[in-house]
């Protein structure tokens, strides 16, 4: 996992001028200190399980400055966040092939805010890109939204039904190091009882405060959803229709594409091309696993299907959000 961090970091500073090129050692100082400190940490009431630290969030809530052209896909572990980010790329790069190379080069390393530092924001301030393309699993109040409606910067959530969510959330906590690590392992055990028992309870220290869990996450950003710079994208409507719905990516970006350019986006980002052509640390990570609506029908029980449903009425009562589950 190291060496394949190490060549991502290379194959990115490779496109910043050598003269003002942040150091590699720098960037994998950093980054691997994420990884040293096994401890739950907390600020403003919101558990972070490493190599999410709570110093970071704090870090770039105080140091994020957005731009107008910017764009932040924000979403839930498990909701469609590599396929969203790949298809925003596609949108705004696809007839740039220069441009499309740095941003496929970009990583969640260097885009996701959970991974702020100093050195990360100059990496990617310095690319010789015209948009950047952030990323974000966190809970609106973490992140500077007043800065967020000052420049207009666009935000695009992604919303996926909440059992296909969770087996594939998961299938993932297998897959990441520190889950697997004491003391965090007791958070995320692994089988499928006892971990859907902890999520459900909102006993995970996964961005969220004590008792929280996805609906939470849902209702801090449904409170902006009906600002114009932020688009609400459901996973199965991306399913269902992808054609209709990277037309509507493309239009809130304000990017026109031909009908012949749509189709392109189409098949570039399906779940088949995306799973050929992972990176080593995509497929390691277990970012792109099924792809399917539905899959919970093999894990879930009558009663924990039932209870889910429950506990999401109970939360998302009072908004207009439709899960489709198969």
């Amino acid at each position: 996992m190291e060496q394949e961090i190490e060549r991502c970091h290379k194959v990115l500073l490779n496109f910043i001028p050598s003269e003002v090129r942040p150091k590699l050692t720098e960037l994998m100082k950093v980054m691997n200190s994420q990884y040293r400190d096994l401890a739950i940490t907390d600020w403003q009431g919101y558990r972070f399980t490493p190599p999410a630290l709570a110093k970071i969030a704090e870090w770039q809530y105080a140091n994020w400055y957005p731009t107008v052209n910017d764009v932040l896909i924000a979403s839930y572990p498990k909701t469609g966040t590599t396929w969203l980010t790949q298809i925003v790329k596609k949108v705004i790069y696809m007839n740039d092939t220069a441009q499309m190379a740095v941003a496929n080069a970009v990583t969640q390393l260097h885009s996701y805010l959970e991974n702020a530092s100093e050195i990360t924001f100059e990496v990617m301030q310095k690319l010789p890109w015209k948009r950047l393309i952030w990323e974000t699993h966190y809970p609106a109040p973490i992140v500077n939204m007043d800065r967020v409606k000052k420049t207009s910067c666009k935000v695009i959530y992604i919303v996926r039904n909440p059992k296909d969510q969770l087996v594939s959330w998961f299938h993932m906590s297998q897959r990441i190091p520190t889950h697997r690590m004491a003391p965090i392992n007791s958070y995320y055990p692994a089988d499928w009882v006892s971990f859907f028992d902890f999520f459900i309870n909102g006993k995970q220290p996964n961005y969220a405060r004590k008792n929280e869990w996805y609906p939470d996450h849902i209702l801090s950003w449904y409170a902006y959803h009906n600002e114009k710079n932020v688009l609400f994208v459901m996973y199965e409507d991306l399913k269902e229709d992808p054609a209709k719905e990277i037309r509507k990516i493309a239009n809130f970006l304000g990017v026109e594409r031909s009908y012949e350019e749509i189709e392109k986006i189409v098949e570039a980002t399906s779940f088949q091309t995306m799973k050929k052509e992972a990176s080593p640390l995509t497929s390691s990570m277990n970012l792109l696993r099924k792809g399917q609506v539905g899959d919970w029908k093999n894990y879930f029980t009558v009663a924990q299907s039932e209870l889910m449903d429950q506990k999401f009425h109970e939360k998302l009562s009072g908004i207009d959000l439709e899960f489709t589950y198969e």
